[in-house]
């Protein structure tokens, strides 16, 4: 395993909230598999053999089930991360799968040890909402992306709307201080733009969550559990609609909406 980690403060901050629960993320299911992977397979083409690409790159990979998804129409494929212990369980779940061509590094997103124009297919998955520079990000996508390579990403997005695009990443933040922004999907689609990529396949997924197994996941205290309880059932009308929320016995049904796209570059 490679270790390059060039994100010192921001790097520190994912590690002290992914690290210590780096086997709980490898066992969630909205990890493992939704809707939104199966829209990422969809676009390379997993399974179907027609697509192909050299090296792929999947940046904040986690556990590493989006490297998994996209090891069959890859040559090779560098699974990346800030958080060593991620890593090591997307290692042990690798070779469990007998994916022999993975690779691993520790490095930020932001600052990626590739040349330029040396790779064909960056992807990432519920992750760039935890870049703390998601354009330099996207800089180093662009960069070492070949002319043609695709920019593959898929995570939960902020509605158009100020309000409740405040208010969901309030929450987040007070859930997980890794957490930066949900973005909107105009805002990005206009970086992208901005960076020659063309938008060629989207799609809408959404990420269903329950508040109990959301809130344990990053150890959330007792005392914040119940404040973002109340903030979700007492939540405006309008926010209550956006998200799906439903009270379920002691527990809360809810959903973040989710942008999965394929960008070339140009």
């Amino acid at each position: 395993m490679t270790q390059d980690n060039h994100d010192n403060g921001p790097g520190l901050v994912a590690q002290q909230v992914f690290g210590p629960q780096a086997a709980v993320y490898a066992t969630s299911q909205v990890h493992i598999r939704d809707d939104s992977l199966e829209s990422v397979e969809r676009m390379v083409g997993a399974g179907v053999g027609s697509n192909r690409y050299g090296w792929t790159v999947d940046l904040g990979t986690g556990a590493g089930f989006t490297a998994f998804a996209v090891a069959g129409v890859s040559d090779r494929v560098v699974a990346s991360d800030v958080t060593e212990p991620m890593l090591r369980q997307a290692q042990r779940l690798g070779q469990e799968r007998g994916i022999a061509n993975l690779a691993l590094i520790q490095n930020a997103a932001e600052a990626l040890p590739f040349a330029g124009e040396s790779v064909d297919l960056v992807t990432s998955r519920v992750s760039a909402h935890h870049f703390r520079d998601f354009e330099k990000a996207l800089d180093e996508a662009q960069r070492v992306l070949k002319p043609g390579g695709s920019l593959l990403m898929a995570d939960s997005v902020a509605p158009e709307d100020d309000d409740i695009c405040d208010w969901m990443n309030a929450i987040e933040l007070r859930r997980d201080f890794s957490h930066v922004e949900n973005r909107k999907i105009s805002r990005i689609t206009g970086m992208l733009t901005e960076r020659g990529f063309t938008v060629m396949e989207n799609d809408y997924p959404r990420i269903y969550l329950r508040f109990n197994e959301w809130t344990a996941r990053t150890r959330v205290s007792p005392e914040e559990t119940e404040s973002l309880r109340r903030d979700f059932v007492q939540a405006p009308a309008a926010t209550r609609e956006s998200f799906q929320v439903a009270p379920v016995h002691n527990d809360i049904a809810f959903s973040w909406p989710c942008w999965v796209f394929r960008a070339v570059k140009g």
